[in-house]
């Protein structure tokens, strides 16, 4: 399978750039195939989005300008206002009459968590709520990385979603090839949402020691997974012996088949102090760049047939995962 394949995907959110860095000058970015070109009309005004091809000769939007509110068409410089009609066509001059179809195609835009999301289709949801993430929370949130991987996005929730891969790749920052089982756990579903909670003894490196402010060489950690929605990911790394709770969420804008838009952000209840998070920081961007490496090299086809490939126990999660995407290839 590919995301291709499964049109129900269209209608789901999908972050495409940081907030901060959607500004008067357009941005292009792509989901599910789909060019999509989001910008502002002013300095503080919301986030806008539209395909990304003029109505006119399709000229890429995204290489225009923003002038007196209005988006700027590079090719024959056609003026679009922030409710996508074309307000100016100066070849036809002040007083021409404009036609009625003048019109840029809209995109669904929100934003949410620093984020801007876009749907191309029509939203079957609100954008995911992460508590943890939200502004009234009680964590801190930071943002951590924002990268295009040459995989496809089931694959990297896929890989996601996994934790006995753990001990092997992520061997030289924080896996444990020493202790690689992976205890028994549940999966429980609730529509497409997925959940599983399991615990077990982690190493803790010199930096982790830092960053966790545990000291002792092992603890015990308990891990959180969810699905919160196809390409939404939630997971809660929680330490009994400080009460620490560090919330990873990952997301994977599918840009194409074989090409997904990787975001990371966290969440921690411990507040720690603005010369940490750098260091924090620097651990996870570690731990996903070694994912990265490996779904590099990994088919962009998705077997949603589970007798396709062998699977066993501590593959339970990513067995329900294939079934959620097969469900939703029958919509």
């Amino acid at each position: 399978m590919l995301v291709s394949e499964i049109p129900a995907l269209r209608d789901f959110w999908y972050p495409v750039a940081y907030a901060a860095g959607v500004t008067t000058t357009p941005v292009a970015c792509r989901v599910l195939s789909t060019d999509v070109v989001v910008w502002r009309a002013s300095d503080n005004g919301p986030a806008l989005a539209a395909l990304d091809q003029c109505p006119h000769r399709a000229a890429r939007l995204s290489q225009g300008w923003v002038d007196a509110g209005c988006l700027v068409c590079p090719y024959h410089g056609w003026n679009f206002d922030d409710a996508g009609a074309c307000v100016a066509i100066p070849a036809q001059g002040p007083d021409a009459a404009i036609p009625p179809t003048a019109q840029l195609t809209g995109v669904e835009v929100a934003e949410r968590y620093g984020l801007v999301w876009v749907c191309v289709g029509d939203p079957c949801e609100q954008i995911p709520v992460l508590d943890e993430a939200e502004p009234d929370s009680g964590y801190t949130l930071i943002h951590e990385l924002m990268d295009m991987w040459p995989a496809s996005a089931p694959r990297v929730m896929d890989n996601a979603l996994d934790v006995s891969h753990i001990p092997w790749v992520h061997r030289n920052t924080v896996g444990t090839p020493d202790h690689p089982g992976v205890s028994p756990f549940t999966v429980e579903r609730d529509g497409l949402r997925l959940r599983f909670t399991l615990s077990y003894t982690a190493a803790m490196s010199e930096q982790q020691k830092v960053n966790t402010g545990i000291t002792t060489d092992t603890a015990e950690r308990i891990t959180h997974v969810e699905l919160v929605s196809p390409f939404v990911y939630r997971g809660v790394l929680e330490y009994p012996a400080n009460g620490l709770r560090h919330v990873l969420f990952k997301t994977a804008t599918p840009v194409d088949d074989h090409t997904t838009l990787f975001c990371q952000f966290i969440a921690r209840n411990d507040n720690p102090p603005p010369d940490r998070w750098e260091a924090i920081a620097s651990v996870d961007r570690s731990v996903q760049a070694e994912d990265k490496a490996l779904l590099s090299n990994v088919p962009s086809q998705f077997p949603l047939d589970i007798t396709s490939e062998v699977h066993v126990a501590a593959d339970r999660m990513t067995v329900e995962y294939r079934r959620v995407l097969a469900e939703l290839a029958t919509r």
